[in-house]
C-alpha cells in the first residue's frame, strides 16, 4: 500500500508539472500573439514601422546628397512641438550641381521629376542631420512643390510626383502626405523644382 501511495503521488506531481507547463506555454504563446497583434494594429494606424530607414535607402541603392545651406537670410528647419517645418529645398544630386531650367522649355517634365526627387533627398539629408537618426521620423504629413514652368504648362503634379513617390518608397505609410503642386514663371538661381515639408518627429 505504500508503494502504491508512493506511485499515485509521483504521477500527480508529474502531472502538476505537465499542467505547469502547459500553463507556461500557453500564455508565452498568448503573450506574442497579443505583441503581434499590437504591432499589426500599430502598423496600420502608422504609429510604428520595424523598418531601419538607414537600411531601406541601401537597400534602395539610394545615396543622399550632402546636407545643403539656406540659399538666403532664413533656417533651414523650424521647430514647433513634434512638427518640424523644412524651408523650400533644391534639386542638389550627390555631385553637388544644381539641375536648372524652366519646365517645358529648356528642361523635359520627366528630367523635372527627377529633380523633385532629388529635392525629396535633400530633404531627407536635412531631417538625417536634424532628428539623429531617420527612425525618427514619424510622419511625412505634406510638401509643397514649386515647378518653374512656361505659361501653359498643366502637369505641376507630375512633376512633384518624383517627390512623393521617393517618400512613400524610403518611408512606406509614413511617407503618404498631403500635398499642393505649385506652377511660377521663376524659381531661386533658375532651379526647375522647389519643395518644403511639414515632418512630424518622436519626441
Amino acid at each position: 500500500d505504500k508503494k502504491k501511495e508512493i506511485i499515485i503521488r509521483s504521477i500527480q506531481v508529474i502531472k502538476m508539472r505537465l499542467l505547469s507547463q502547459t500553463i507556461k506555454s500557453s500564455m508565452a504563446i498568448a503573450a506574442r500573439l497579443s505583441a503581434r497583434n499590437r504591432i499589426t494594429l500599430n502598423n496600420r494606424m502608422g504609429v510604428i514601422r520595424h523598418v531601419h530607414i538607414e537600411k531601406r535607402l541601401s537597400d534602395l541603392g539610394i545615396e543622399l546628397p550632402p546636407l545643403g545651406t539656406p540659399k538666403g537670410s532664413y533656417a533651414l528647419t523650424s521647430r514647433q512641438g513634434n512638427l518640424l517645418y523644412l524651408a523650400g529645398h533644391l534639386p542638389m544630386p550627390t555631385d553637388g550641381k544644381l539641375m536648372v531650367g524652366k519646365v517645358g522649355d529648356t528642361i523635359s517634365p520627366e528630367d523635372a521629376a527627377i529633380a523633385a526627387k532629388w529635392c525629396a533627398l535633400n530633404i531627407i539629408s536635412t531631417l538625417k542631420a536634424e532628428l539623429g537618426d531617420l527612425d525618427n521620423v514619424v510622419k511625412i504629413h505634406k510638401l509643397v512643390g514649386f515647378v518653374n514652368c512656361v505659361d501653359g504648362f498643366d502637369a505641376q503634379p507630375k512633376v512633384i510626383n518624383g517627390a512623393s513617390d521617393t517618400m512613400f518608397e524610403i518611408f512606406g505609410d509614413a511617407g503618404r502626405h498631403a500635398r499642393s503642386a505649385v506652377g511660377t514663371n521663376a524659381l531661386p538661381l533658375n532651379v526647375p523644382v522647389e519643395i518644403e515639408a511639414i515632418v512630424e518627429f518622436k519626441g
